[in-house]
């Protein structure tokens, strides 16, 4: 009985299988490492839509944000926290005119809040208009009365923003795409 023979018939199979899961596999790791990156979401402000502990895809190459879009902020606002990335959604683009009363954003004076489902108080902060600068974004959190977001920072330089979030991946009972 030889340890090293002919291969037989189980490892014929075992090779042509584990070829194609390697390379599906090594496809996977490039498109999720290089294409997107995983975040987990942590905090309120982002409520309803999303959770703390809900992770999430974030591109990686994304260079235009637009009205609506939620966004993952780099190493900019507030220094105190332990980490500095944050997720909000873009209430308004450079050019634009942004005015918060009592946590409803108007952006070029008309009621601009995108997403139907706000958490907003009447005590929440209100902002004066300003001008968005050219080259920056203003941002928000879902869950005003808890955000800490551009009512409290400013406007956010667009190197700041670090990625769109796209999807969520857990928890799977509300996997889908972010809007």
């Amino acid at each position: 009985m030889a340890l090293f023979g002919p291969p037989g018939r189980g490892d014929l199979i075992a090779r042509k299988l584990f070829v194609p899961l390697v390379l599906v596999l090594a496809l996977l790791l490039l498109v999720f490492w290089v294409v997107f990156t995983p975040v987990r979401i942590e905090g309120d402000s982002m409520l309803p839509g999303l959770q703390d502990g809900d992770r999430v895809l974030v591109t990686l190459s994304y260079t235009q944000p637009a009205r609506g879009d939620v966004v993952r902020i780099v190493d900019f606002g507030p220094r105190d926290k332990a980490d500095p990335r944050v997720i909000k959604r873009v209430v308004a683009v450079s050019g634009d005119t942004v005015q918060v009363v009592s946590g409803r954003a108007f952006v070029n004076r008309a009621s601009t809040d995108i997403t139907e489902n706000l958490i907003l108080s009447e005590n929440d902060v209100s902002v004066d208009e300003i001008v968005v600068p050219a080259g920056h974004v203003y941002v928000l959190g879902d869950n005003r009365p808890v955000s800490l977001d551009s009512r409290f920072f400013g406007p956010v330089p667009l190197d700041a923003i670090s990625g769109k979030v796209v999807f969520r991946y857990t928890p799977v009972n509300r996997v889908g795409m972010v809007d």
